[in-house]
């Protein structure tokens, strides 16, 4: 059907490119195919327009001119005719590298010509008909410019091909940022293809770094030295240099300007600054999307939950449309073969990865805002400073348990069911420490998220953002969390309501032996691993304040603990749970109550672990191990030996009351119930 005047011309000339040719013979480099499917689809498109020139008798040649162009079909006829000339030439070029005869390459080199006269044709049609969207003008510019540089790099003229080159590059890098998953694919194959002439032409050119730097690190520095300094230069190589600029600026402006109407809409440039790496995707979608998310994080804090809600609900949409484009990216690198559709979908991992340490971060910090109020109704006075802003000082709680022991236990009948009694603090106490658990469960799930990604991540890009470190920081995290859900457990247990100070010692003893010093480890080594986090970034702000552990703040919570056992050990001496360690104290086995240095080492309880759950008022899970017999000392007594053949004579074994009980008789000839007769009835066995 063709097109009305307001209608937009859209072809995808790179997308038509590569399918073509991948469809038709260049996947196993038979430029003959190619060239023969060129001229037998060429015949067709001519006859569908009612451009067919002649018949098998007649010619009459009929060019496309700019204001013939309403369809598709017009630009499909200057690009079939540009394809069919460069797959002359190409094959030409294979059989000069064969045989060097001088009329093949002279030959190519006119092929060549007719390949850059139809591309030309096809951008000037472009420009000119007035309705072609802006992708399919700059695609057909990017193409003219590499007919143009494959031309000058035949006839050995290094500095105009490496301009043609280089602009090419820039047209294709600007539609692969604003753009899909495929767009980026196939710009970037655009890309490659020219990366051989930009490395052989700087070289020739007596480029400095030709031999050491890469073609992208080339067509870079080239552009920015050579052909934005002397304009003047470059468009007289390049017919319509002036345009081709306007056309990218427009373009460029068009793209910046967004959907959403906001002027700095990709202030990213669809690159994702995060961790001092920078990550490159081609979604501008996805683009907008995590300016948003990052935006609503900015305006949340970590005591406003509404906020922070909007803020998860936006890294929720960014999550997803990320998952989106790597399903997209997956399926075009199945097609589109190079490397930067690996780069791309180890991109779209890296921004989920992204989404997924921000939701992450947003949950701990709402969970831990959530115990920060709960310790603050329990009356526990807190330290505001970073992570361990919520500990407080250790003996708030013990103070206000050693005050309700001596209230009596009537406290506590009194006034349950009362509101704001003590079943309310009972609660709010329990809620802490599951609030704990919930911020090391979610810190467990990071880990194996953050796996899972980081094993799909190229090295490069997991190089990019320290993707390796990211493991080491959530599991010192998650020890410095149970470093606080540990102290925390010991406070609910060494409550009037529990009246488990034994049990509270033990877990206040297990996390300063065993759960702190491997903290530190953790701490220490992820310490070692700098990771640049520049201020102003909301995800990296907020990853430092809930996932970031030092070991200051680990020495915070060591210190808590160290000033509460000595409390703990003198509830154990006055309430009625530890009234027998407290007894022997007072007898005079070692007062260790009162001196918390010498108290004895907290055991399991074999009470405890033989039952197949803890009962409500059971026995506790662990008890002080009040006897040590490993102190105990054994002297040494010397003796003579003992041998069993000098101690037999002198005992007097009753044989016949033997035998009669074995049921054996005397045996005949060996003297009755002698001695010496029994003895030898029973070495033989007689009856």
């Amino acid at each position: 059907m063709e097109s009305t005047d307001q209608e937009r011309i859209e072809f995808g000339i790179f997308a038509y490119i590569h399918d073509s040719r991948q469809t038709y013979g260049l996947r196993a480099q038979d430029y003959l195919r190619y060239r023969r499917f060129c001229a037998h689809r060429l015949r067709n498109v001519r006859g569908a327009v009612k451009l067919s020139q002649g018949t098998s008798t007649t010619f009459r040649k009929k060019e496309v001119s700019a204001d013939m162009v309403s369809r598709p079909e017009h630009l499909e006829i200057l690009l079939l005719q540009a394809e069919r000339a460069w797959a002359f030439a190409m094959d030409l070029r294979e059989l000069y590298s064969r045989t060097e005869e001088p009329r093949q390459r002279y030959h190519l080199i006119r092929r060549l010509r007719a390949a850059l006269k139809a591309g030309g044709q096809l951008a000037a049609a472009a420009a000119g008909c007035g309705n072609c969207d802006e992708r399919t003008l700059l695609e057909a510019h990017a193409y003219k410019l590499q007919m143009q540089s494959q031309l000058h790099f035949e006839l050995e003229e290094w500095t105009s091909a490496l301009d043609c080159a280089v602009l090419s590059r820039v047209i294709s890098e600007q539609l692969a940022l604003t753009g899909s998953s495929r767009h980026y694919a196939l710009a970037h194959s655009m890309i490659e293809a020219l990366d051989p002439i930009v490395r052989l032409a700087a070289y020739r050119a007596r480029m400095a770094g030709a031999q050491q730097s890469q073609p992208t690190e080339l067509a870079a520095l080239w552009h920015s030295t050579m052909m934005l300094n002397d304009a003047a230069r470059v468009g007289k190589a390049i017919t319509g240099y002036s345009g081709i600029t306007a056309a990218l600026d427009a373009f460029a402006a068009g793209a910046n300007s967004g959907a959403s109407g906001d002027a700095q809409v990709l202030a990213y440039a669809n690159c994702l600054s995060w961790r001092g790496g920078v990550v490159s995707y081609a979604s501008q979608e996805l683009a907008v999307l995590t300016k948003d998310a990052q935006e609503a994080l900015q305006k949340a804090t970590t005591d406003d939950d509404g906020a922070l809600d909007e803020a998860e609900t936006a890294f929720g949409r960014v999550k997803k449309a990320a998952r989106r484009c790597h399903s997209e990216a997956v399926a075009t690198s199945a097609k589109i073969h190079s490397t930067a559709s690996e780069t791309l979908e180890s991109a779209y991992l890296a921004i989920q990865l992204y989404s997924t340490c921000a939701l992450q971060s947003i949950a701990i910090a709402k969970h831990v805002g959530q115990a920060k109020a709960a310790a603050t109704k329990l009356g526990i006075t807190l330290e505001a400073t970073d992570n361990s802003a919520f500990l407080g000082h250790a003996q708030a709680w013990i103070l206000d348990s050693e005050a309700g022991e001596k209230r009596g236990g009537s406290t506590i009948s009194k006034r349950k069911g009362q509101k704001g009694g003590i079943t309310d603090s009972l609660t709010e106490a329990a809620r802490v420490v599951v609030l704990y658990d919930v911020i090391r469960k979610s810190l467990n799930n990071l880990k194996a998220s953050v796996s899972e990604i980081l094993e799909r991540v190229s090295p490069a890009t997991s190089r990019a953002i320290h993707g390796h470190q990211i493991i080491e920081e959530v599991a010192a995290a998650e020890a410095y969390y149970s470093c606080v859900r540990g102290y925390y457990s010991a406070a609910l247990h060494a409550s009037p309501a529990h009246n488990k100070h034994l049990d509270s010692l033990a877990l206040l003893d297990l996390t300063l032996t065993e759960t702190i010093p491997r903290a530190l480890a953790l701490a220490s080594t992820a310490s070692k691993l700098a990771v640049p986090r520049p201020e102003g970034q909301a995800v990296d702000d907020l990853w430092r304040r809930t996932v970031t552990v030092t070991i200051d703040d680990i020495a915070a919570v060591e210190r808590g603990i160290k000033r509460a056992i000595p409390v703990v050990g003198r509830l154990c001496a006055t309430t009625t749970s530890a009234n027998p360690a407290a007894a022997q104290g007072k007898a005079g086995t070692g007062d260790w109550v009162s001196d918390p240095s010498g108290r004895p080492v907290m055991v399991v309880n074999e009470l405890a672990a033989s039952a197949s759950k803890p009962l409500p008022g059971g026995p506790p899970q662990y008890a002080p191990k009040l006897v040590d017999l490993t102190a105990m000392e054994f002297a040494a007594v010397p003796v003579k030996p003992l041998f069993y053949d000098l101690v037999a004579s002198s005992i007097d074994f009753d044989i016949g009351l033997i035998n009669q009980r074995s049921g054996k008789s005397s045996a005949a000839g060996t003297g009755g119930n002698s001695k010496l007769g029994s003895l030898i009835g029973s070495l033989w066995g007689s009856r």
